[in-house]
């Protein structure tokens, strides 16, 4: 007996052809991927198109380009297999309710990590393998469930939200004040002592940075004593709770350092930033029962 009425079934060789041709806008990048060869490709996608009844891709001497079907019937088909690789890998995978993170490093190893057993006590059904990167990920592709970012929040058709707002102010050792603390009592004192530069802090001008600051504090003319310089703010912190100068802390990075006196806060002169730290996560996962128990934890925490 027939399953489903006599309905012709999909062709998947063909749609799985068809997906990745278009993807890489090639028969042989698609090939490679698929372990088939270019003309096994070029035939399945002819027997699509048979099927459809209308042409995929314009094909060209050297290139392949989609037809105005085919630019509509990528992306879905796209979407379709990747839910069904994700459906086959959670029948299969015994811990395919394990939460993959991706964090910005600095976020990542001062707010993040030492939070986290918090959420195993909370939810231990669901381990958490956590990821420090800078670079955004591709939901689609990368694996990746859930990602914390420091930036504008504008992340295109992906849902957001905000974990914690950002300012910025000087930070220091107890001992590094108490060494330095004829300078220290006001800011142009930081001409005097070592500037812990954290290089992120350039990539654009509106961010919080040692020259915005001092014009916020009023310094005329910042000064700028060479100091060490890091590419992530998390080892210009650990820098300065070891001693080596003074750093641009910013919140909520700073919070556990302040509240343990690994760093103190100098001046009231803070920096809100542009910037903000957000939860994001592709819109059509986000009721998923391992995504919405980090959300809800993560949002709980940082409100806490």
């Amino acid at each position: 007996m027939a399953g489903r009425s006599g309905a012709r079934a999909a062709p998947l060789n063909a749609l799985r052809s068809f997906e990745a041709a278009a993807r890489h806008r090639s028969f042989v990048a698609a090939a490679t991927e698929l372990g088939v060869t270019a003309s096994a490709i070029s035939v399945q996608i002819k027997r699509l198109e048979a099927r459809l009844g209308r042409p995929l891709f314009e094909r060209g001497h050297r290139s392949v380009e989609l037809t105005p079907v085919g630019e509509r019937l990528a992306p879905a088909l796209g979407a379709l297999f990747l839910e069904l690789d994700r459906l086959l890998t959670e029948v299969v995978d015994p811990v395919a309710d394990a939460i993959q993170i991706s964090a910005m490093p600095s976020f990542a190893t001062r707010w993040l990590a030492p939070r986290l057993a918090g959420f195993a006590g909370r939810r231990p059904s669901y381990p958490v393998r956590l990821v420090g990167e800078d670079a955004l990920v591709d939901f689609d592709r990368d694996g990746v469930d859930i990602g914390l970012r420091y930036g504008p929040g504008d992340y295109g058709p992906l849902h957001v939200e905000r974990i914690a707002a950002a300012e910025a102010f000087p930070v220091c050792s107890p001992g590094f004040l108490a060494k330095h603390a004829d300078r220290l009592s006001d800011p142009a004192g930081l001409a005097g002592v070592p500037l812990l530069i954290d290089e992120t802090s350039l990539r654009s001008p509106d961010l919080p940075s040692w020259p915005n600051w001092f014009a916020a504090a009023g310094v005329g003319q910042a000064p700028a004593r060479p100091g060490p310089q890091f590419d992530s703010l998390h080892m210009a912190l650990a820098a300065a709770v070891g001693g080596q100068g003074v750093a641009l802390g910013l919140t909520p990075l700073v919070d556990a350092d302040l509240a343990s006196g690994a760093l103190v806060r100098l001046f009231d002169t803070a920096l809100p930033s542009p910037y903000a730290f957000w939860f994001v996560c592709r819109r059509d996962r986000l009721r998923e029962p391992k995504i919405r128990a980090f959300r809800d934890w993560i949002l709980d925490e940082a409100r806490g």
